[in-house]
């Protein structure tokens, strides 16, 4: 990768509207757990990752991975490991979802939600067992959810992620 691309990739990680554009689910807790595993599995040492999630941002973190680590491997090592984890055992996803952005289109709202991962046990059972109406059901999650935006309130694609185009156009190309 040249200069001027690790500056561009490096820009758009820093200015992600989420960070690591939202590849790894949960809140700060769970993003900070899953990323101090991995760090471990490319044997880097996991103290970048701070001990107390609610006193680091995501900022910070960022840096210190882009210090250590560098933005080509944070895209190769991490973003397209996790992306292609994600979606190992999901044979056409990604190719249905790279058919739609080269094409300009977005997939429709029922097609989309038969690519999403099966709801957990939990999040079923919240939602049938539920008696108090403040409580919310657990919020689902699914790498599809780092490349289209949904509105699941009136059931359509809002349109791409910011991460989609990035996928598509610059990491995916780099990564082969």
């Amino acid at each position: 990768m040249n200069e001027s691309n690790k500056a561009k990739m490096t820009r758009y990680l820093r200015n992600a509207d989420r960070f690591m554009w939202g590849i790894l689910p949960g809140g700060k807790r769970e993003v900070f757990t899953a990323l101090r595993k991995i760090l471990t599995e490319l044997g880097e040492d996991a103290s970048l990752m701070p001990d107390d999630y609610r006193k680091a941002t995501y900022a910070t973190v960022a840096d210190k991975l882009l210090d250590k680590l560098g933005i080509e491997r944070i895209l190769t090592d991490i973003v397209v490991k996790q992306v292609n984890k994600r979606l190992t055992n999901r044979v056409g996803d990604l190719e249905f979802l790279r058919a739609h952005w080269m094409s300009g289109t977005l997939p429709r709202w029922q097609t989309l939600q038969s690519l999403r991962a099966p709801r957990s046990a939990k999040q079923v059972l919240t939602e049938v067992f539920v008696l108090d109406d403040k409580r919310k059901p657990v919020p689902t999650w699914d790498i599809v959810d780092s490349f289209v935006e949904v509105n699941s309130q009136y059931n359509y694609v809002h349109g791409w992620t910011v991460f989609a185009g990035l996928w598509f156009e610059e990491i995916e190309p780099l990564a082969r």
